[in-house]
């Protein structure tokens, strides 16, 4: 399953033995672990550094540079600058790319591939190319099979893997094979008797909201649920202004009734845990 999927990647990129790869993941996570087995299995160049959101890469041509989103901000700085090496392709996972860093990476011209997999599907099984549409489709690579459970869950089966993986990731699926992820089934907030996917509001607002930010809920006796924005940062913010705001671009059941400031949990990876939120330990801005 391992070598399969290093082969894919491989297959995908047109890497070979004289290719250059070099990662700024930690080994300790897949996306770190596969680049090393990409490079045993081609018998290629592979350059590592620690992770840091400033990566060095260094001066030589770079075939298949892996790094997660943080670390594209001072790519794009650079590729501007003019202080980068020739990179051919660099694959970003971790966590989803944000919409403003969308947008620069794909001003910047560099060619750059977000990644959807996970662990049990030893890295990722599908590719979107960084566009200014965030409605771009990720597209399986060969060997790969998907469809949705009675949930809408994606689902993926494995060339040459008995059965299937199930994931936790609520999945449109389209004519041509490819598909956009909605959001996570356990994020779901009911409001109302309506869905709401808390990451499609996200990425819809992110460009009004400095930091970072989730859409998180709290209990209502009118709505069952009502939407609220947990914001990290604490400064000055119209909050009346931001929230009208809203009703121009956000359906009635979709606007967020509060703005929160608050310390986002993180894992060790990054990724912000998401809870249901309550008013304890946050403060309304």
């Amino acid at each position: 399953m391992v070598r399969a999927s290093a082969w894919r990647t491989i297959n995908f990129f047109g890497l070979t033995a004289e290719s250059h790869l070099h990662s700024c993941i930690s080994p300790e996570f897949i996306g770190g672990k596969m680049m090393v087995i990409r490079t045993l299995e081609l018998g290629c160049t592979l350059t590592y550094e620690p992770p840091s959101n400033r990566p060095v890469i260094g001066d030589q041509p770079v075939d298949l540079l892996a790094v997660v989103p943080s670390m594209m901000w001072d790519l794009v700085k650079r590729q501007a600058e003019g202080n980068l090496p020739e990179i051919r392709n660099i694959i970003i996972g971790g966590a989803p790319v944000p919409p403003p860093l969308r947008a620069a990476i794909a001003e910047s011209g560099l060619n750059s591939f977000e990644t959807y997999g996970m662990t049990e599907t030893a890295s990722h099984i599908a590719l979107r190319k960084v566009s200014n549409e965030d409605d771009t489709h990720f597209y399986p690579l060969d060997g790969i099979r998907i469809n949705t459970d009675p949930r809408g869950c994606l689902a993926i089966e494995i060339e040459g893997i008995s059965g299937r993986i199930v994931t936790n990731d609520i999945a449109e699926i389209s004519a041509d094979g490819g598909f956009l992820i909605l959001g996570r089934a356990d994020n779901v907030i009911i409001t109302g008797g309506r869905k709401v996917f808390p990451e499609q509001i996200e990425r819809k607002i992110s460009h009004l909201i400095n930091g970072d930010f989730i859409i998180s809920s709290r209990p209502s006796e009118k709505w069952g649920e009502e939407l609220i924005i947990i914001a990290e940062y604490d400064q000055d913010l119209d909050k009346s202004t931001v929230l009208e705001i809203f009703k121009n671009i956000l359906a009635p059941h979709e606007r967020p009734r509060d703005i929160l400031t608050g310390k986002l949990e993180r894992t060790t990876s990054g990724k912000v845990i998401r809870k249901k939120l309550s008013d304890s330990g946050n403060k309304s801005n």
